[in-house]
């Protein structure tokens, strides 16, 4: 394939026992389906197949679709769509196929894009396992006090526990890219964080300068004093800054502003 098609779709292709070891760690049973993003020359999708459930691939690069409807043409339970995945109606597949997972290894330039977009839809899904950028999977599995914990963070963990399963060196791909990557794996939680339209442009007016205090970052948005006022009602420090907050703590402090 050459260069400046991988570029366009992003794509880095994984060695066949790194892909073994990233299928081998996905907690399927034989009656849930699998959903997989980005399939590519499908390194991934024929161990998946191994576990004989259900396979539907998102994939596309018309090459690789045609590669992989030739490569998986005796396999029954194979099916792919030419499709581009932030186009793909996922509400309607998962209303087909209840409590299936998600996999895939995903495109660096849109796995943000896409793990966010799952998010709201997790709930219907046993969960996602897959690949993304480390600098990334370390941002979506962020805690509250730690460096990468940020917007995304608390997106992610309002609606999932996530950790981070398997870190993977440029070696295992081809082409080789210029950063490491990372598998995770996100559950989706019993009781999501059930917040208004607003609360999450809130959340990332309150990282908009994340290593000021709070009332510094949202004076732009809020009267500062408002902001003070309510921080001090919470017993919270004047000093208190974004990264310290948990997701129930965010929400709590989004309906005490907006009462003042």
């Amino acid at each position: 394939m050459d260069r400046a098609r991988r570029r366009r779709f992003g794509q880095n292709f994984l060695d066949d026992i790194t892909a073994k070891h990233i299928a081998n760690d996905l907690p399927v049973n034989p009656d849930q389906a699998i959903l997989e993003i980005g399939p590519g020359h499908g390194a991934m999708t024929r161990h998946l197949l191994k576990k004989g459930t259900t396979l539907t691939a998102i994939e596309i690069d018309e090459q690789c679709v045609e590669l992989l409807k030739r490569e998986f043409a005796n396999s029954p339970h194979f099916s792919v769509v030419n499709q581009d995945f932030l186009t793909f109606d996922i509400q309607q597949w998962l209303e087909e196929h209840p409590l299936a997972w998600i996999t895939g290894n995903l495109p660096y330039n849109v796995s943000t894009a896409i793990i966010a977009g799952l998010m709201p839809l997790l709930s219907k899904t046993s969960g996602f396992m897959g690949m993304v950028q480390l600098e990334v999977a370390e941002r979506l599995c962020a805690v509250p006090c730690t460096k990468a914990y940020g917007s995304l963070s608390v997106w992610v963990s309002s609606h999932a526990s996530g950790r981070i399963l398997r870190k993977i060196g440029p070696e295992h791909f081809t082409p080789k890219p210029n950063v490491d990557s990372a598998t995770i794996l996100l559950e989706p939680l019993k009781t999501p964080l059930e917040a208004p339209e607003g609360f999450f442009p809130f959340v990332q007016a309150c990282f908009s300068q994340k290593r000021k205090r709070l009332a510094n970052s949202l004076s732009s948005t809020f009267d500062k004093a408002i902001v003070l006022d309510a921080i001090e009602k919470m017993n919270w420090s004047e000093n208190t800054r974004a990264e310290e907050l948990s997701p129930q703590q965010f929400l709590d402090l989004y309906y005490f502003i907006k009462s003042l």
